[in-house]
C-alpha cells in the first residue's frame, strides 16, 4: 500500500470516529478511550495540516490534546509526542492569563517567540516522521481489531 493510499485509508477510518463524537450527546465521554484516541489522531491531524496546533488546540481544547498525547503514546510516534508536547509547552503559560476568555485568543497573546518557535515545530509535524496515519492504523484497526 503507498503512503496515500494508508493515508485515504486511515482518514475514512478515523473520521467514523470523529462522528460518532460528534453526534453523541456525550461527546468525548460516549466514546471508548480507544475511540477518543483514534478521533483525537484525525482531529490533530486535520487541523496540523490546516492550521499547525493551534488550530488543533483552539478548536478542540486540552481534553482532545489529552486523548492525542495518550494515543500517540500508546503508538509509539515519540516524534510527533515530543513535539506537541513542546508546543503546548510553548502556551501553557497562557492558562491563568486574566485575558484569555476562549481559546481562540491564545494567538493574539503570543509573544513573537513562541509563534517562531510554534511555526518551527509545526513545519517538523509535516515532515510526518513518524508515518502516523500508517502507525494508527496498523495499531487500532490492524492489532486491536476495532472496526469503524
Amino acid at each position: 500500500m503507498t503512503n496515500q493510499d494508508i493515508n485515504d485509508v486511515w482518514y475514512e477510518y478515523a473520521l467514523n470516529f470523529v462522528d460518532k463524537k460528534n453526534n453523541h450527546e456525550q461527546g468525548w465521554s460516549g466514546l471508548t478511550p480507544q475511540e477518543q484516541e483514534i478521533a483525537a489522531l484525525w482531529v490533530l491531524e486535520v487541523d496540523v495540516y490546516n492550521g499547525g496546533f493551534i488550530s488543533f488546540f483552539c478548536n478542540w481544547g486540552e481534553e482532545a490534546y489529552l486523548h492525542v498525547l495518550r494515543a500517540l503514546h500508546t503508538i509509539d510516534a515519540n516524534e510527533v509526542l515530543k513535539n506537541i508536547q513542546e508546543q503546548y509547552s510553548c502556551i501553557e503559560h497562557l492558562a491563568d492569563d486574566e485575558r484569555l476568555t476562549a481559546l481562540w485568543d491564545i494567538p493574539r497573546l503570543l509573544t513573537a517567540e513562541d509563534e517562531q518557535r510554534l511555526d518551527t515545530l509545526d513545519q517538523r509535524l509535516w515532515d510526518n516522521e513518524d508515518q502516523l496515519a500508517e502507525k494508527a492504523y496498523t495499531y487500532y484497526h490492524g492489532k486491536l481489531h476495532i472496526q469503524a
